[in-house]
């Protein structure tokens, strides 16, 4: 199998921003017990409510706890998304 390089090589133990995706209602209160993700709560339909947590993430060992939590609360975990930083423009 050939492999494809990465233009960035991302490393376990530095900061990362991550957009994870749950089923369910999580309350703003939640945000200190994850690492201080910002939560905001989103209904597409009537009968489905979603939680996004965004914002940096201090390495993937403090990733795997926010994950874990959510696991805990019995949220189904829709999708985990790395967000990359944008260069400021000068």
């Amino acid at each position: 199998m050939e492999e494809k390089s990465c233009k960035k090589t991302l490393i376990m133990d530095e900061p990362v921003s991550y957009r994870i995706m749950v089923q369910g209602r999580l309350e703003e209160w939640w945000s200190d017990r994850l690492g201080g993700l910002k939560i905001t709560i989103h209904t597409p339909q009537e009968d489905c409510t979603l939680t996004e947590l965004s914002g940096e993430v201090l390495d993937q060992s403090a990733l795997f706890g926010v994950l874990s939590t959510l696991y805990d609360l019995r949220l189904p975990l829709v999708s985990v998304d790395y967000i990359v930083a944008k260069k400021p423009s000068i």
